[in-house]
């Protein structure tokens, strides 16, 4: 049981971790079909239709991701019919994967607390170690952690949980699409364990709610919020504007005498996120956009720590061994105290609008309503139940607008010739922006966004507990399975996409591809999740990302001119090197 021992401090953890991916990987691998590798590619080297071109001459086998007649019937897309309706189908026993695994957990079995979220956590763990061993477990570079499971034992691989209930791995789209478009799934991410028992045993809410987590009892509060979301674009499009030419303020007056942005130019980008937050959820503009800077004993100065520090300790306590389920952690401590600053604060301006609401007589008059006040004057929604949209918005959503703001300025600023061709585009028409339909009408910036989000999706990882069987790949996967959908492996694969490591926005303009392959491209990437519980934000996201980067293009040429800048493989994709762009003032 050493093996799974983990501690920065010791000689031997770098041996024992390898020791365990050897182990993981090659362990019974004698077992598996001898075709496995070639199930993990999803496709044979005469079925490969490569995104991104024009023609194909071939048709791939009904294994691969492309199907017959799908030319003919682009619906088949939605739901693989060679999936849904398999009669010889294998059991959950036949999948494969490690074994070695399979006799760990009968011991572990016995202890009641821990789950599949703990398996999960701690493979997570073991892809943390990455900063031992370079680059081979981030994210980035294929996502070589998950593609080796994937090159042994297939598309489908299951681990027996030797912590808990199993896990099973997905490598190809089309599964992932079965698995995401179940009625019944219930989405969770088990990274949210600590926040929810902070909400659960500190706050005494009455359930956890949190929003990227579906129960029945959260149904009616997650349809009022989407619905509340849906016209949030058109409704704060105004004030989105007017923080987007007070963060180009800001960037003029931070700058250096190089034009170059400080180390902490990441934290610049999320106070904009943060300012739009709260225009957006409480009506308020609290000045995180202040032209000087921030006091660090002012609200917006408070909250701009406290939730980077929860962000940073959320990722502690979520992966590896959840021993502050047991035990106080210094990492369960630091998020309690910073959860409780944030609610403190965000609690003072939810109490004014909750006592304002009460105090109007003629509610069915009130106008541009705040998303809270929206939530608040439904029925069944408490004032705890805001509390707890808030402040997984303001966790999540903030940081994983910032991180695919920073993602795409960097890769316009790689590519000079896309840079040059959006400015194009934004200069044919400049005075346009006036609503979110006129970003909609520019392609290419859609186009850019669309593939920046490719290469670095904000959750490069989803997953799910199925709600209900579901056969995958001829296997039957039981109601209650934990999967793990690795969906940025998918992105970076050459028989999806052409060239896939490489920033073309091009392949995302249908004029420039057939219409097949850009139903394929838009079938395999998923930044924002699939429906039925894809992210609510994703229309308000696009809004904020599309309307700063017209902004500053329109006033900066965007350069970068260090190394590459890289993911992590934290809770989001988020970048590592510091943000150093430099903003030449367009003559």
């Amino acid at each position: 049981m050493k093996m799974w021992s983990f501690s920065a401090r010791s000689g031997t953890i770098c041996t024992k971790t390898v020791k365990l991916q050897r182990l993981l990987l090659t362990d019974d691998a004698k077992a598996c079909p001898k075709t496995a590798a070639t199930e993990a590619t999803g496709v044979t080297k005469t079925g490969v239709l490569p995104v991104g071109t024009s023609t194909a001459t071939e048709t791939p086998s009904s294994q691969s991701m492309v199907f017959t007649n799908m030319s003919k019937s682009p619906k088949i897309l939605d739901i693989p019919c060679s999936l849904t309706q398999s009669h010889n189908v294998s059991s959950f026993d036949t999948v494969p994967g490690p074994h070695s695994l399979k006799f760990i957990s009968k011991f572990w079995s016995y202890v009641p607390f821990l789950s599949a979220e703990f398996t999960a956590g701690s493979l997570f763990q073991v892809m943390n170690l990455g900063m031992f061993f370079g680059n081979l477990l981030s994210w980035g570079g294929n996502a070589k952690f998950f593609q080796k499971f994937f090159n042994v034992y297939g598309p489908v691989v299951r681990l027996h949980g030797p912590f808990g209930r199993d896990v099973v791995l997905l490598s190809k789209p089309e599964h992932a699409c079965l698995v995401l478009d179940s009625k019944d799934s219930q989405p969770i991410r088990a990274y949210l364990n600590s926040l929810e028992q902070y909400r659960l045993q500190r706050c005494r809410f009455r359930q956890a709610k949190l929003f990227l987590k579906s129960s029945p009892e959260w149904g009616k509060i997650y349809e009022s919020l989407d619905k509340s979301l849906q016209n949030s674009p058109l409704q704060h499009f105004k004030t989105i504007d007017l923080f987007c030419d007070q963060f180009i303020e800001r960037i003029v007056f931070i700058r250096n005498l190089q034009n170059e942005m400080p180390k902490t130019f990441k934290n610049e980008v999320l106070k904009w996120c943060l300012e739009c937050f709260c225009c957006i959820f409480i009506s308020r503009e609290l000045g995180f956009l202040h032209l000087t800077g921030l006091n660090s004993t002012s609200d917006p100065g408070r909250i701009l720590d406290e939730v980077i520090r929860a962000f940073e300790t959320i990722c502690k306590c979520e992966y590896g061994f959840h021993i502050w389920k047991v035990v106080q952690t210094p990492a369960c401590r630091t998020l309690v105290r910073s959860c409780d600053i944030i609610d403190s604060i965000l609690g003072k301006y939810v109490g004014e609008i909750h006592s304002g609401l009460i105090e109007k007589k003629d509610l069915k008059s009130l106008v541009n309503l705040s998303l809270v006040e929206s939530l608040l004057l439904k029925d069944d929604v408490l004032v705890e139940d805001a509390m707890a949209v808030m402040q997984d918005m303001m966790l999540i959503g903030t940081n994983a607008t910032a991180h695919s703001t920073a993602f795409l300025l960097y890769h316009l600023a790689k590519n000079p010739r896309c840079q040059k061709k959006l400015f194009d585009e934004i200069m044919k028409d400049p005075k346009k922006l006036s609503s979110p339909e006129s970003l909609k009408n520019m392609p290419y910036l859609q186009a850019c966004m669309k593939e920046s989000l490719r290469l670095n999706p904000p959750i490069p990882i989803l997953n799910r507990v199925l709600g209900k069987d579901v056969v995958v790949h001829k296997y039957q996967i039981p109601k209650g399975t934990y999967m793990l959908i690795p969906v940025h492996l998918a992105c970076l694969r050459e028989e999806y996409f052409e060239d896939a490591k490489k920033f073309n926005p091009e392949r995302w303009l249908s004029q420039e591809i057939s219409p097949l392959a850009h139903q394929l491209q838009m079938f395999i990437s998923m930044p924002f999740g699939r429906s039925p519980k894809s992210c609510q934000s994703k229309e308000l996201i696009q809004t904020q990302l599309g309307l700063l980067i017209v902004k500053i293009l329109k006033r900066f040429i965007v350069e970068y001119n260090y190394g590459e800048i890289t993911s992590s493989n934290a809770l989001l994709a988020t970048p590592i090197q510091p943000l150093n762009f430099r903003f030449l003032d367009r003559v």
